[in-house]
């Protein structure tokens, strides 16, 4: 099942610095974990790289590639992410 998270992605030109906050679609069966991230928030508040990518929280997504772990920052708490993506135990329709 592939599942939408808003990673994001920062440019350093080298003067300057571009924050953008990417749609992404991730396989559920790749992620490996997901844990809070704190200091993507602290390093955005820091560098006043805009008041709206920094107002939130951030969390660390690994995913299995294979042969390596890719590590993602994605927009979001850990638990939000997870409900994103987990469904509820109970009764299932037939087709759900």
């Amino acid at each position: 099942m592939l599942i939408e998270i808003k990673k994001l992605n920062i440019l350093n030109d080298g003067y300057k610095r571009k924050v953008s906050l990417d749609r992404m679609y991730v396989n559920a069966d790749n992620i490996v974990s997901i844990t809070d991230y704190p200091g993507a928030t602290t390093f955005l508040l820091r560098e006043n790289l805009g008041s709206s990518v920094s107002e939130g929280n951030y969390s660390l997504i690994k995913l299995n590639q294979g042969a390596r772990v890719e590590e993602i920052i994605a927009f979001g708490s850990a638990e939000e992410l997870y409900k994103s993506f987990t469904r509820p135990e109970g009764k299932k329709l037939l087709n759900d």
